[in-house]
């Protein structure tokens, strides 16, 4: 009867796994975090989920592991080239971090992360399936309410990223959906609340050419060149430079 009983227990641990401790929920945490930072390597960037995804193995409602995978996804579909190719990836990606971001909306439908990444990720879903067929299926009053509701609580967040993501999109919408005054009232926001994001100065000055004022968009060009990025910060600074030469050279 021992015997037996000592077959069970041992199956027993062979088959529940431990419990992971808060000590170790923070020790994956930390992993993710230290990953994340070092996202200019594209590898760190999709390694960080994996810690993540621990954390929320050990507490399915993690609100922050389920916008930090989020991050990730968005990030690593808007690092893809937007190409025909690419679009089956974009969607992947968009589905991604939507997933994940519906879950942290759904643990705290007041946190800013879950809605700002949340549209990024309906972003690249949008890519993936094109902008036409995103707001054929409706979406485009899903973006605005998430990107709204990101505005709303702190449009400086994440380097002033809700400003240049409303401005971004109503730059890409399609004829008769464009507003390109929206577009560029948001951008000059953007512009002003991060003066170093290159990022920023880029969408603003195509938003300017859209409007046909090439005038500004040189100067946003030229500013964007001037600047010295901080790589820690925004880590594709350098396509974005890369970018702003193409543009020069194309339009003036």
């Amino acid at each position: 009867m021992k015997v037996l009983q000592f077959i069970v227990v041992i199956l027993l641990v062979l088959i529940v796994p431990f419990p992971v401790s808060s000590q170790d929920h923070s020790v994956f945490m930390r992993e993710g975090d230290a990953l994340w930072e070092k996202r200019g390597v594209l590898e760190n960037a999709e390694a960080s989920i994996i810690p993540d995804r621990k954390v929320l193995e050990a507490d399915a409602n993690s609100y922050e592991a389920c916008w930090k995978i989020a991050r990730a996804y968005s990030f690593l579909g808007d690092m893809l080239p937007e190409t025909k190719v690419m679009r089956d990836r974009h969607k992947e990606r968009g589905v991604e971090g939507m997933q994940y971001a519906k879950k942290a909306l759904e643990l705290n439908p007041q946190g800013i992360e879950g809605h700002y990444y949340y549209t990024l990720s309906l972003a690249q879903y949008s890519k993936g399936i094109s902008i036409i067929k995103a707001l054929a299926k409706g979406l485009g009053p899903d973006y605005e309410e998430h990107i709204g509701k990101a505005l709303e609580i702190d449009k400086t967040y994440d380097y002033a990223g809700p400003l240049r993501a409303v401005g971004r999109y109503w730059y890409k919408l399609p004829w008769p959906k464009r507003d390109i005054k929206k577009s560029i009232g948001y951008l000059e926001e953007a512009v002003a609340s991060a003066p170093t994001n290159i990022r920023g100065h880029v969408y603003l000055a195509e938003s300017y050419l859209k409007a046909k004022d090439k005038e500004l968009a040189k100067e946003q060009l030229q500013k964007a060149l001037e600047i010295v990025p901080d790589l820690k910060i925004e880590v594709d600074a350098k396509r974005w430079k890369r970018r702003v030469k193409e543009l020069l050279k194309e339009k003036f």
